[in-house]
Protein backbone atom coordinates (compact mmCIF):
# COMPACT_ATOMS: atom_id res chain seq x y z
CA UNK A 1 0.00 0.00 0.00
CA UNK A 2 1.85 3.07 -1.28
CA UNK A 3 -0.75 5.74 -0.64
CA UNK A 4 -0.98 6.90 2.98
CA UNK A 5 -4.32 6.21 4.61
CA UNK A 6 -6.59 9.07 5.66
CA UNK A 7 -5.52 10.06 9.15
CA UNK A 8 -1.88 9.11 8.64
CA UNK A 9 0.47 11.51 10.43
CA UNK A 10 4.01 12.59 9.52
CA UNK A 11 5.15 13.56 13.02
CA UNK A 12 4.50 12.99 16.71
CA UNK A 13 3.24 16.55 16.96
CA UNK A 14 0.69 16.01 14.18
CA UNK A 15 -0.71 12.97 15.99
CA UNK A 16 -1.59 15.07 19.03
CA UNK A 17 -2.83 17.90 16.78
CA UNK A 18 -5.25 15.52 15.05
CA UNK A 19 -6.52 14.09 18.32
CA UNK A 20 -7.20 17.53 19.82
CA UNK A 21 -8.71 18.92 16.57
CA UNK A 22 -11.14 16.01 16.26
CA UNK A 23 -11.93 16.21 19.96
CA UNK A 24 -12.76 19.92 19.64
CA UNK A 25 -14.82 19.35 16.49
CA UNK A 26 -16.87 16.54 17.93
CA UNK A 27 -17.05 16.72 21.72
CA UNK A 28 -16.50 20.50 21.84
CA UNK A 29 -19.40 21.21 19.49
CA UNK A 30 -21.71 18.95 21.47
CA UNK A 31 -20.63 20.46 24.79
CA UNK A 32 -21.04 24.05 23.55
CA UNK A 33 -24.73 23.39 22.81
CA UNK A 34 -25.52 22.19 26.34
CA UNK A 35 -26.92 24.57 28.92
CA UNK A 36 -25.12 23.30 32.02
CA UNK A 37 -27.17 25.57 34.28
CA UNK A 38 -30.69 24.84 33.06
CA UNK A 39 -30.13 21.35 31.67
CA UNK A 40 -30.92 18.66 30.92
CA UNK A 41 -27.27 17.68 30.79
CA UNK A 42 -26.28 14.30 29.21
CA UNK A 43 -23.49 13.74 31.73
CA UNK A 44 -22.86 10.09 30.98
CA UNK A 45 -22.89 10.63 27.21
CA UNK A 46 -20.18 13.26 27.71
CA UNK A 47 -18.08 10.94 29.85
CA UNK A 48 -18.53 8.10 27.36
CA UNK A 49 -17.29 10.43 24.61
CA UNK A 50 -14.33 11.77 26.59
CA UNK A 51 -12.86 8.81 28.47
CA UNK A 52 -11.98 6.84 25.29
CA UNK A 53 -9.91 9.85 24.17
CA UNK A 54 -8.07 9.82 27.51
CA UNK A 55 -7.59 6.05 27.07
CA UNK A 56 -6.11 6.49 23.60
CA UNK A 57 -3.75 9.15 24.96
CA UNK A 58 -2.72 6.65 27.63
CA UNK A 59 -2.08 3.95 25.02
CA UNK A 60 -0.19 6.42 22.83
CA UNK A 61 2.02 7.81 25.59
CA UNK A 62 2.53 4.82 27.91
CA UNK A 63 2.16 1.95 25.40
CA UNK A 64 2.04 -0.77 28.03
CA UNK A 65 0.70 -3.94 26.43
CA UNK A 66 -0.58 -5.05 29.82
CA UNK A 67 -3.96 -3.32 29.57
CA UNK A 68 -5.81 -0.23 28.49
CA UNK A 69 -6.87 0.22 32.11
CA UNK A 70 -3.23 0.45 33.18
CA UNK A 71 -2.47 2.99 30.45
CA UNK A 72 -5.51 5.07 31.44
CA UNK A 73 -4.35 5.02 35.07
CA UNK A 74 -0.83 6.05 34.10
CA UNK A 75 -1.90 8.95 31.88
CA UNK A 76 -4.31 10.25 34.55
CA UNK A 77 -1.68 9.87 37.27
CA UNK A 78 1.10 11.60 35.33
CA UNK A 79 0.05 13.72 32.35
CA UNK A 80 -3.38 14.76 33.64
CA UNK A 81 -2.05 15.47 37.12
CA UNK A 82 0.56 17.75 35.55
CA UNK A 83 -2.13 19.96 33.99
CA UNK A 84 -4.44 19.83 37.04
CA UNK A 85 -3.50 18.64 40.51
CA UNK A 86 -5.79 15.99 41.96
CA UNK A 87 -5.66 13.11 39.48
CA UNK A 88 -2.73 11.44 41.26
CA UNK A 89 -4.11 9.45 44.16
CA UNK A 90 -7.42 8.92 42.31
CA UNK A 91 -6.18 7.69 38.93
CA UNK A 92 -6.64 3.96 39.61
CA UNK A 93 -10.03 4.64 41.21
CA UNK A 94 -11.19 6.64 38.18
CA UNK A 95 -9.94 3.99 35.76
CA UNK A 96 -11.84 1.24 37.59
CA UNK A 97 -14.98 3.31 38.05
CA UNK A 98 -15.04 3.89 34.31
CA UNK A 99 -13.69 0.65 32.80
CA UNK A 100 -16.53 -1.86 32.81
CA UNK A 101 -18.84 -3.23 30.13
CA UNK A 102 -22.10 -1.67 31.30
CA UNK A 103 -20.78 1.93 31.28
CA UNK A 104 -21.83 2.01 27.62
CA UNK A 105 -25.41 1.34 28.71
CA UNK A 106 -25.47 4.07 31.34
CA UNK A 107 -25.00 1.71 34.26
CA UNK A 108 -22.70 3.20 36.84
CA UNK A 109 -20.16 1.34 38.87
CA UNK A 110 -19.41 1.70 42.57
CA UNK A 111 -16.01 0.53 43.84
CA UNK A 112 -15.86 -1.13 47.27
CA UNK A 113 -12.90 -1.85 49.49
CA UNK A 114 -12.17 -2.05 53.20
CA UNK A 115 -15.81 -1.39 54.07
CA UNK A 116 -15.98 1.81 51.98
CA UNK A 117 -17.91 2.48 48.77
CA UNK A 118 -16.93 5.14 46.25
CA UNK A 119 -19.20 6.21 43.39
CA UNK A 120 -19.56 8.97 40.81
CA UNK A 121 -20.74 12.48 41.59
CA UNK A 122 -20.90 14.13 38.15
CA UNK A 123 -21.81 17.82 38.08
CA UNK A 124 -22.23 20.61 35.57
CA UNK A 125 -19.94 23.03 37.36
CA UNK A 126 -16.79 23.90 35.49
CA UNK A 127 -13.75 23.57 37.74
CA UNK A 128 -14.49 24.35 41.36
CA UNK A 129 -14.79 20.84 42.78
CA UNK A 130 -13.40 18.61 40.06
CA UNK A 131 -11.94 15.44 41.68
CA UNK A 132 -13.08 16.41 45.17
CA UNK A 133 -14.14 13.43 47.30
CA UNK A 134 -17.27 14.00 49.38
CA UNK A 135 -18.49 11.89 52.25
CA UNK A 136 -22.14 11.04 51.59
CA UNK A 137 -23.15 8.99 54.62
CA UNK A 138 -21.86 6.04 56.60
CA UNK A 139 -19.11 4.43 54.55
CA UNK A 140 -20.24 5.93 51.22
CA UNK A 141 -18.17 8.48 49.30
CA UNK A 142 -18.68 10.32 46.05
CA UNK A 143 -15.93 11.37 43.65
CA UNK A 144 -16.98 14.68 42.11
CA UNK A 145 -16.29 14.73 38.39
CA UNK A 146 -16.91 17.68 36.10
CA UNK A 147 -16.97 16.90 32.37
CA UNK A 148 -16.15 20.48 31.37
CA UNK A 149 -12.99 20.41 33.49
CA UNK A 150 -12.06 17.02 32.03
CA UNK A 151 -12.59 18.43 28.50
CA UNK A 152 -10.13 21.25 29.25
CA UNK A 153 -7.66 18.78 30.76
CA UNK A 154 -7.68 16.50 27.70
CA UNK A 155 -6.84 19.45 25.46
CA UNK A 156 -4.12 20.61 27.88
CA UNK A 157 -2.55 17.12 27.92
CA UNK A 158 -2.49 17.08 24.10
CA UNK A 159 -0.93 20.55 24.04
CA UNK A 160 1.84 19.58 26.46
CA UNK A 161 2.45 16.23 24.73
CA UNK A 162 2.82 17.81 21.29
CA UNK A 163 5.74 19.87 22.60
CA UNK A 164 7.71 16.85 23.85
CA UNK A 165 10.25 14.83 21.89
CA UNK A 166 8.90 11.32 21.27
CA UNK A 167 11.56 10.28 18.71
CA UNK A 168 8.85 9.26 16.23
CA UNK A 169 7.40 6.61 18.57
CA UNK A 170 4.01 8.32 18.83
CA UNK A 171 3.80 8.80 15.06
CA UNK A 172 4.58 5.12 14.39
CA UNK A 173 2.16 3.89 17.05
CA UNK A 174 -0.61 6.21 15.81
CA UNK A 175 -0.16 5.16 12.18
CA UNK A 176 0.02 1.47 13.13
CA UNK A 177 -3.46 1.76 14.64
CA UNK A 178 -4.89 2.71 11.24
CA UNK A 179 -4.26 -0.73 9.71
CA UNK A 180 -4.60 -4.10 11.40
CA UNK A 181 -2.41 -6.54 9.44
CA UNK A 182 -3.84 -9.92 10.39
CA UNK A 183 -1.11 -11.77 8.50
CA UNK A 184 1.48 -10.24 10.83
CA UNK A 185 -0.38 -11.24 13.99
CA UNK A 186 -0.34 -14.55 15.82
CA UNK A 187 -3.40 -16.44 14.67
CA UNK A 188 -6.11 -17.21 17.21
CA UNK A 189 -9.74 -18.19 16.69
CA UNK A 190 -10.92 -14.61 16.35
CA UNK A 191 -8.24 -13.65 13.80
CA UNK A 192 -8.85 -16.85 11.82
CA UNK A 193 -12.56 -16.01 11.69
CA UNK A 194 -11.86 -12.50 10.37
CA UNK A 195 -9.43 -13.86 7.74
CA UNK A 196 -12.05 -16.38 6.58
CA UNK A 197 -14.66 -13.63 6.28
CA UNK A 198 -12.26 -11.44 4.28
CA UNK A 199 -11.44 -14.37 1.98
CA UNK A 200 -15.15 -14.94 1.41
CA UNK A 201 -15.80 -11.34 0.27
Amino acid sequence: MNQPLPGTVRSDRQAFDQISARFRDEVGRISSRINFVRGPVPFWALLRAMFPVAESLGDLIHRSDESTTKNLRLVLEHEFNTVRQGYAGKAALLAHLYRHSLIHHDELRVVRSAGRSVGWGVSGEKNARHLEVRHVRGDSYRLTFQPRAFYDDILAVCERARGRNWNGDVMHRYNAWLVLDLDAKKANRSIKAVKQEISAL
